[in-house]
């Protein structure tokens, strides 16, 4: 194993004379493995090494274990550690995140941290050929475009919020079984980390279920198959990629906060090109793919036939827009919304999930699910149910805009939101105050004044997907827990 190491660091450059490389040791045996076959291949060396060890908070008397048992590994190495300390479940509650995504934030700033502090160039950590596997099988599942399907690069750089690390995978070309074989040849100690075994976590629901089943009972090498097919995807995605760039050039024009082309010249290319250009733009705006999926590459896509001013409201807090001749996708200064005279933030609906407005001091919950015709409708003012399936746009939970509109009849029939306002008798230095509930300019629901739904999302006896979606005050959502 460790010359299979060896080449793999040499095919990628990952690691040069004169390095100073962080090493995150967990404790657990691939971080173990990693540590030892580094210290055995670099002992001596111009590349010097450094340990740090995050304890999440979780696992109370474990992690403390845990954390001694590493500090007592690396007086015995002689190599200068680093430990940090980090309260994941509170951080993961408060900001409405996975103890998995705080976890993982947590740890890259504390290799952020920890490398300014030791002055290290590198951050190596434990990856593998199966958290390889897993991770092509999870951006699969999650409707990930061709790029999530690469796999895991032997380098990247990693912006943390406490700097820019360079992240490095030594133990890429191996896997999980070679990790073991290695530990149990040598007799290394490592400590188990109970919560792997829990299937609370979606990639330990991978590991354990999808891929023990997967080479129990269809293939025996899938770990290596999967790798190796997220490779060929990869270097297919590198030509394209090329072609992309170039064509990124000659289509797309930066236009004040954002970037626009023009829809009819884009369609003329190959799918693969139009949609690769289409995520460049996300990614140039936002800085991340991480929440961007196919479907709102698609959408964007499909806004060059739509009407003008047709709007879709993209992660991020990205919007699309069409206007005569050019889709325009941008992200709105922070005045924008004050300079059109309108108080609240625009917010994207989580679907399903939680949408936390702590301004409006509200929380939105939605949820997903097929519709029985015997169920009865609730008629409660802060529950509504919706025709999931004629959503055409990501929802927004924002105040009115010019061009707002909702259907009034069966027939097709529309009403301006300005017409309903006034028909309403709203007070006309409250309506830019009342809540909306949009589809890109069509108005799903107005929360207040009457709490009309437009007809088109209403429900009917070809309905076959619910859209619930509930108002909570947020206060008395927290007392709850």
């Amino acid at each position: 194993m460790l010359r299979k190491v060896a080449e793999h660091i040499r095919t990628h450059n990952l690691i040069e004379d004169g390095d100073k490389i962080l090493v995150g040791v967990s404790g657990g045996a691939d971080s173990v493995c990693l540590l030892h076959v580094l210290y055995t291949l670099y002992q001596g060396s111009g590349v010097s090494l450094h340990v740090v060890h995050v304890n999440h908070g979780i696992r109370k008397e474990e992690a403390e274990r845990d954390e001694n048992f590493v500090r007592s590994l690396c007086e015995r190495l002689k190599l200068p550690y680093r430990v940090y300390y980090f309260d994941v479940a509170a951080m993961a509650k408060s900001e409405r995140l996975s103890e998995e995504e705080a976890g993982r934030i947590v740890r890259y700033k504390a290799f952020a941290k920890a490398a300014e502090s030791f002055g290290c160039n590198k951050v190596a950590v434990a990856h593998n050929k199966n958290d390889n596997a897993e991770t092509f099988l999870l951006n699969l599942f999650r409707g990930s475009a061709v790029k999530g399907l690469t796999g895991m690069d032997p380098v990247i750089k990693i912006d943390t919020g406490a700097g820019t690390v360079t992240v490095i995978r030594p133990l890429l070309a191996v896997t999980r079984d070679e990790i073991m074989e290695y530990i149990h040849e040598r007799g290394l100690e490592y400590r188990e980390d109970s919560t792997n075994q829990s299937n609370a976590y979606t990639r330990n629901r991978i590991r354990n279920h999808v891929l023990g089943y997967v080479r129990e009972h269809i293939n025996s090498n899938a770990i290596e198959h999967i790798t190796s097919a997220a490779e060929h995807i990869g270097e297919a995605y590198g030509f394209i990629e090329k072609h992309i760039n170039e064509r990124y050039e000659g289509l797309v024009n930066a236009e004040g906060e954002g970037y626009e082309y023009d829809p009819g010249e884009l369609m003329k290319e190959d799918p693969v090109i139009r949609k690769g250009i289409v995520r460049r733009i996300f990614k140039e705006l936002s800085g991340s793919l991480k929440d961007i999926d196919a479907k709102h590459t698609d959408e964007v896509l499909a806004l060059g036939e739509k009407q003008v001013g047709k709007m879709i409201h993209l992660p991020y807090g990205m919007i699309a827009a069409k206007g005569y001749d050019r889709v325009r996708i941008y992200i709105p200064r922070e005045d924008d919304s004050e300079a059109e005279g309108n108080p609240v933030t625009p917010a994207v609906i989580q679907i399903p999930g939680r949408t936390q407005l702590c301004h409006l001091g509200l929380c939105i919950e939605t949820e997903v699910f097929d519709y029985k015709k015997d169920v009865p409708i609730p008629k409660n003012s802060c529950v509504k149910w919706f025709d999931y399936d004629k959503i055409e746009n990501t929802l927004m939970l924002r105040t009115r805009k010019a061009g707002d509109y909702l259907q009034i009849d069966q027939t097709g029939g529309t009403k301006k939101l300005k017409d309903y306002f006034i028909d309403e008798k709203v007070p006309r230095d409250e309506r830019d105050k009342v809540l909306l509930v949009a589809d890109g300019s069509h108005i799903l629901w107005i929360i207040g004044y009457g709490g009309r739904i437009s007809e088109k999302y209403k429900l009917s006896d070809i309905s076959k997907r619910i859209l619930s979606m509930n108002i909570i005050n947020s206060k008395e959502k927290e007392h709850d827990r």
